[in-house]
């Protein structure tokens, strides 16, 4: 009989070498995207960095993502996969598929939250909200959150004001 585990591995590895050239693909678009982005005379920072450098980041760790699959090196302990397991190798930590589906979702809604409520406010919403879903709601943490969403979303508010970047 035939171990279920040795057809598990080139499936983890599989689904992370195309979860990394996803991700590069969208870096290098994000990268294309805002190479004509028209620099404003007074500002000293542009329009296009952050976007830019976020996706050279990304790139980066999707290189190394990828790397490590080609080199069948291990992504996480034992399993071949950052994103197909939901179980500890060790019981130390447990990881859970549906926090990336949360990321993607709460990104989007904290996009278009934005215009309508402006940058601090949408920022807090989206902290709160996604740190309550990554802690484990016991009343300090949830306090830990909260303090942490409030006064990081006014320090990124400030931030950005003091670096001359517009925000809604």
């Amino acid at each position: 009989m035939s171990d279920p585990s040795a057809t598990e591995e080139p499936k983890s590895a599989r689904a992370d070498a195309l979860f990394a050239l996803a991700m590069m693909a969208v870096a290098l678009m994000t990268m294309w995207g805002v190479r004509n982005q028209p620099r404003a005379p007074y500002d000293p920072v542009g329009a296009a960095a952050v976007p830019f450098w976020t996706a050279v980041a990304v790139l980066v760790l999707a290189s190394a993502l990828l790397v490590r699959v080609l080199l069948k090196h291990s992504t996480r302990g034992a399993a071949m996969s950052l994103f197909t397991m939901s179980e500890a190798i060790d019981d130390s930590y447990a990881v859970v598929p549906r926090f990336s589906v949360y990321a993607v979702v709460l990104s989007f809604l904290y996009v278009a939250l934005i215009p309508l409520a402006g940058f601090a406010a949408a920022s807090v919403l989206f902290m709160l909200v996604f740190g309550a879903a990554l802690c484990d709601r016991t009343p300090r943490s949830l306090a830990v959150v909260a303090v942490v969403a409030l006064l990081g979303s006014v320090g990124l508010d400030y931030g950005f004001r003091a670096l001359l970047i517009d925000l809604p």
